[in-house]
């Protein structure tokens, strides 16, 4: 064998082997199919939907659904998140769909789709980000709506963040206007925000303290409101204000975890559907809010992570709000992997996987490339991430395009 002819089959064995350890092998692949659920559509407009039947089985009877999304702008994730949220308003009672957005601002939704008054498109812009002001969030939107008008156990819907302290402000000062209160307290706090504020709504200790007196004054005063249900909100929006004082990276997963056991305290018969990020669903660690609703609420709090293969996605990048093309997932990736089942759309059953313990798994079982793309970046989309230990179930797509953004271009 000539010198040449040898170098070019050690490259070819090379190649082949780095690809094996890639892609699935066959037994592998008849392996991960019994942990499969394969799903004919994202369209919240499918009238069938016996292939979310397995939703009964998956969920059980717990009563807070965490759905995740890879990108903040993915029109697919949208859809299937909105299409499985409507099987489970419609079939399994649940009552209320929250969101990653600012809550005070996010609760005015429920005048629109539970007594038609203002304006959606007003409100989702109100909610401050571009990620809801999209066709596909108005169409779920209608959707609740349509819902409400029709049956006499109302769908509310609510946020769970606390980025923004303006409306919880002015959800507080109307309170008081309706109870005929002096607001010489709010003025103040109000200064007090705006002066001790250190950039990107951070505060000191020392500015913390003297926005919780008044914050101290201002709940006091919740006991001139005789409605339970008004107290209530007007006692939330104080906490509102208290946990965006206190804001920082780490905190607000934490926050938005109290916000959603308030939501599932304060509804009646209440079942939740919580809608964000991958890595704020995520159980994991206590950096992430599905960590600390794990802890809260254990067997009631079930998740699915998302992920897709390629395609493109709207986003922000750089200040610069557009369509992306996203970074096609690579060998030595979760989504590489998946997509080499040739299944468009499934579910993974991740802890059936975690829970069987076959050593033909251990592919997943272990930190794997995945992809984090949030709102837009410029860097790699995929990081290093324990899947089985951070969701219960995974749904695949295996192509993205961008979510439609309401009025071509919103701020």
């Amino acid at each position: 064998m000539n010198l040449k002819l040898s170098f070019i089959l050690i490259i070819f064995f090379i190649g082949s082997n780095a690809q094996s350890k890639n892609d699935l092998n066959s037994e592998e692949k008849e392996y991960i199919s019994k942990f499969i659920y394969p799903i004919k559509t994202f369209n919240p407009d499918e009238g069938d939907n016996s292939d979310l039947l397995i939703l009964n089985k998956l969920i059980g009877n717990s009563k807070i659904v965490g759905l995740g999304e890879s990108t903040h702008g993915s029109s697919e994730v949208y859809q299937m998140k909105y299409r499985i949220s409507e099987y489970l308003i419609a079939h399994k009672n649940f009552n209320v769909f929250s969101l990653e957005a600012n809550m005070p601002e996010s609760f005015l939704m429920n005048h629109y789709i539970q007594e038609g008054k203002g304006n959606p498109k007003d409100i989702l812009k109100g909610m401050y980000f571009w990620l809801w002001q999209t066709e596909e969030t108005l169409t779920f939107v209608e959707w609740l709506k349509k819902y409400n008008e029709n049956h006499n156990s109302k769908v509310f819907f609510d946020g769970f963040d606390m980025q923004y302290a303006k409306g919880a402000i002015d959800q507080i000062r109307k309170t008081y206007q309706e109870n005929l209160l002096p607001e010489q307290e709010i003025d103040d706090m109000e200064i007090a925000l705006k002066e001790n504020n250190r950039g990107f709504r951070t505060y000191s200790k020392k500015g913390q303290k003297i926005i919780s007196e008044y914050l101290f004054l201002i709940k006091e005063k919740s006991i001139s409101i005789k409605n339970p249900e008004e107290k209530s909100r007007f006692l939330q929006n104080v906490d509102i204000i208290r946990q965006y004082i206190q804001h920082s990276f780490i905190r607000r997963d934490q926050f938005m975890a109290e916000n959603v056991k308030w939501l599932k305290e304060n509804y009646l018969n209440s079942k939740v559907i919580v809608s964000a990020h991958n890595y704020h669903i995520a159980k994991l660690n206590s950096e992430r809010m599905g960590y600390w609703m794990n802890e809260m609420h254990d067997n009631d709090f079930v998740n699915f992570g998302f992920a897709f293969y390629e395609g493109t996605y709207s986003a922000s990048i750089n200040g610069k709000l557009g369509t992306y093309n996203s970074e096609k997932a690579g060998p030595g990736t979760l989504e590489y992997k998946l997509n080499s089942l040739d299944i468009p759309i499934f579910i993974l059953d991740l802890k059936g996987i975690k829970k069987d313990g076959n050593k033909l798994g251990n592919w997943i079982l272990k930190d794997i490339l995945f992809r984090k793309t949030g709102s837009g970046t410029d860097k790699s989309e995929f990081t290093k991430t324990n899947v089985t230990d951070s969701f219960d179930y995974l749904i695949f797509i295996n192509k993205s395009t961008n979510s439609k953004l309401l009025n071509g271009n919103p701020k």
